[in-house]
């Protein structure tokens, strides 16, 4: 494998990556080489993206709808108050292009309600990762990842509950196999959250989406990691596929 792309700046910028030894110059033009879906970008999906840009990914596809608002700048911490009424995938788009500016990004300000939406947002991607807020919306992604067999990263933070887990759709149980029976559409705006608790959640999924791209393990398969802020505990759950999934997530065995 030649690494003709990543010339003297590349290798001085990404430095620190590559001086791990499960990532090294090999790992790098991976992330280098990689395309990452991001659905959401309120407080998971504004860090994920800063992190994945500054790992190296080049293509980065950002899908939100929102508007920003006064009480998304305590913890969406790409946004100012001059950015309030502004589209949320807008404001990323300029942040990440400044700092990155050979960065390639692709913005859908659309909602998602259907799965196809979805489908045709990640056809090329390596990884998708989830940090939207409802829980029907993060089905949609989670089927549309599967009948694409696209491996997906997800996240989540209400009150002070954080939790992660990633779907690997030959392998690991999915979204809908944990949750079904799960149909509220609340989201942080009627529960509360703790802001730093959504720093942590972010941090850690992308680390996760690092690790997967650059040929390491998932941590999160088969696997729900759940994070209680209030007294910084953690647990592991166990997670399998259920014959009664919704998504009949079993055929992609």
């Amino acid at each position: 494998m030649q690494f003709t792309h990543l010339d003297d700046k590349d290798l001085l910028f990404y430095s620190r990556h590559i001086l791990l030894p499960n990532i090294g110059i090999e790992g790098q033009q991976k992330l280098n080489l990689a395309e990452v879906t991001i659905f959401g970008l309120g407080g998971l999906g504004n860090l994920l993206s800063t992190y994945i840009a500054s790992s190296g990914v080049k293509k980065i596809n950002l899908v939100d709808f929102d508007v920003i608002e006064d009480t998304n700048l305590q913890r969406q911490i790409n946004f100012s108050s001059k950015d309030i009424g502004k589209l949320k995938v807008n404001i990323i788009e300029k942040t990440l292009k400044e700092k990155y500016p050979d960065i390639g990004i692709n913005k859908y300000s659309e909602k998602i309600i259907k799965c196809s939406q979805a489908e045709k947002i990640i056809e090329n991607s390596d990884i998708v990762i989830d940090g939207t807020d409802n829980f029907e919306v993060r089905k949609i992604i989670n089927k549309a990842c599967l009948l694409k067999n696209k491996k997906l990263i997800i996240g989540a933070v209400e009150g002070y509950t954080g939790q992660l887990m990633s779907v690997i759709s030959n392998k690991s149980a999915c979204y809908e196999c944990v949750y079904e029976n799960l149909t509220d559409n609340n989201s942080c705006s009627d529960t509360g959250v703790l802001a730093p608790l959504v720093g942590m959640i972010s941090s850690m999924m992308a680390i996760e989406c690092i690790n997967i791209l650059t040929g390491n393990k998932s941590s999160y398969e088969n696997k729900l990691l759940v994070i209680n802020g209030l007294n910084i505990s953690v647990d592991v759950l166990s997670t399998k596929k259920n014959i009664s999934c919704k998504t009949n997530c079993v055929k992609f065995i």
